[in-house]
């Protein structure tokens, strides 16, 4: 089953390549392809507004100086990342039809497709990141120190793309501290994660301070951070300093728009004097702070707001009404002279559009997608399988103690690797959402994490549910122990993982 979605996946892909070519552009795009530019040409200065991991990264396309290659490498990074969904859940039992099942978003949804045919860092990171937890969660003993260690390092190279992704850094360790057996081996596995983590973001903060002075991800953390507070920001009753008080929003807080106080010209951020020996960029973080500090209800509610209405069972513009027409397919391109200027002095032509294909997949995007609410009853399932997995966990092991089973000490230590993996993957898809919510205006492409880490996160709570009622069912009917044990060393989802035979989840594949 996985084979033919794979198939029909890449067919798709194959016609949105032909729709839009070479490949569709965004002004961030026009950014990482200067920046390339100037890496290719020995100029290695980073860039001051977005991290430049990506721009490192196509610098051979820019060699090649054939742009097409980007989004066909692209299409087959999401085809890559979908087997990784696939095989970790195989990996914990899952019957094969509901591993291909879980594959269907990032195969199918319109928002995957697209966001591999633009010139952006998503796709990539999404990737880096599917890949650290399932190097992470691969060994059912629990993770040895190389395994750690490639996972800070895929996490930190994560983090030079966009630095939002620090926070995966989190999980990865809560998963070390709780699945790693026998405790004096934790040192050494969290040294592993935290130090390869911190190689690449180190490197690329010190990158940075030889660039621009300075130890930092972007000299525009403030100019983000206004944009997110403006929505609601009111200063009275605020104590400001003279020069911080032309920041303050004049609109009603029903006409503000956020994207025109991040970006446009005659913004009050980009329109006042910032005092002699202050950066307009930490002035203006200040302001924000001082607004966070002012109004701590009013910014947990914008960001509660953005984060459910990833939830939202239709993809509409969002609590601050930016558009997300960027993100659908059309019969045309949506025009921007000044990118296609821009791509046009490095020597690349404007994005072209073949209204062939591109007609079947408006209808196509107008269609199929995987609604918000779907996400929402996969997360519950992901927290749930938590709930029942601990329930279980604990009952377990008083029934091994009762029956003396860890005297010889050889169940002692033994992780729950499902509830573990779940744990990593729930935590994962809550978290990987929360800076996009916190810092910056809502947009569909921070949602990307949904359709890969949300799955996964599902059918380990589902297995972990399913087991949790067949084994309730069978103990009140017939002697636990009577029972008789699965021949073979198979492991499954939702099994006690403590002598290696079968769990009475859902059946495993043969």
């Amino acid at each position: 089953m996985f084979a033919v979605l794979l198939v029909l996946a890449a067919g798709l892909r194959g016609v949105v390549f032909a729709a839009y070519h070479p490949a569709l552009i965004f002004p961030d795009s026009v950014r990482y392809l200067q920046y390339a530019h100037n890496f290719a040409s020995g100029h290695w200065s980073v860039d001051a507004l977005r991290q430049s991991g990506y721009s490192v990264l196509i610098v051979p396309v820019l060699l090649l100086h054939d742009m097409w290659i980007i989004p066909l490498v692209q299409h087959l990074v999401g085809l890559a990342t979908a087997g990784l969904v696939y095989a970790v859940l195989i990996r914990f039992g899952t019957p094969a039809w509901l591993a291909a099942a879980a594959t269907i978003g990032v195969l199918f949804d319109p928002l995957q497709l697209i966001l591999e045919q633009y010139v952006l860092t998503d796709t990539w990171t999404v990737f880096l990141l599917v890949a650290a937890l399932t190097v992470l969660v691969w060994r059912r003993e629990g993770p040895d120190w190389r395994r750690c260690a490639a996972c800070g390092l895929l996490v930190g190279v994560a983090v030079s793309f966009r630095d939002e992704e620090l926070i995966m850094v989190v999980p990865a360790v809560v998963y070390v501290l709780v699945a790693v057996r026998p405790r004096r081996r934790l040192l050494m596995r969290l040294g592993a994660l935290i130090g390869c983590f911190l190689i690449p973001v180190a490197g690329y903060l010190g990158w940075f301070d030889a660039s621009h002075g300075q130890w930092s991800f972007t000299t525009f953390s403030g100019a983000f951070l206004y944009g997110r507070v403006a929505d609601f920001a009111s200063c009275s009753g605020l104590n400001l300093p003279s020069y911080e008080k032309p920041l303050c929003p004049t609109q009603p807080p029903a006409l503000r728009n956020a994207d025109y106080y991040t970006w446009d010209p005659s913004s009050p951020q980009w329109t006042f004097t910032p005092p002699a020996g202050m950066s307009r960029d930490a002035v203006v973080e200040n302001f924000s702070l001082r607004i966070l500090l002012h109004q701590p209800l009013g910014y947990a509610e914008a960001v509660g707001r953005d984060f459910s209405y990833g939830f939202s069972p239709v993809r509409g513009a969002g609590p601050e009404k930016y558009s997300p027409a960027y993100l659908q397919f059309h019969t045309y391109i949506l025009p921007d002279p000044q990118a296609d200027a821009s791509i046009g002095a490095l020597g690349y032509r404007a994005p072209a559009v073949r209204p062939g294909p591109a007609a079947f997949l408006t209808d196509y995007g107008r269609w199929f997608y995987l609604p918000g609410p779907v996400f929402a009853a996969g997360l519950l399932l992901g927290l749930a399988g938590l709930v029942v997995g601990k329930r279980r966990s604990g009952q377990d092991r008083g029934g091994q103690r009762r029956n003396g089973q860890d005297r010889g000490g050889q169940d002692r230590g033994q992780p729950d690797a499902c509830r573990h993996a779940g744990l990593l993957f729930t935590a994962s898809a809550v978290l990987i959402l929360v800076p996009p919510a916190a810092f910056a205006t809502f947009d569909w492409r921070y949602q990307l994490p949904q359709l890969t880490l949300i799955p996964v996160a599902a059918i380990l709570g589902l297995n972990k549910i399913i087991s949790r009622l067949t084994s309730s069912s069978q103990r009140a009917t017939s002697n636990r122990e009577a029972l008789p044990k699965a021949e073979g060393p198979t492991f499954v989802c939702g099994g006690d993982g403590q002598d290696g035979s079968s769990s009475e989840g859902l059946p495993r594949p043969d």
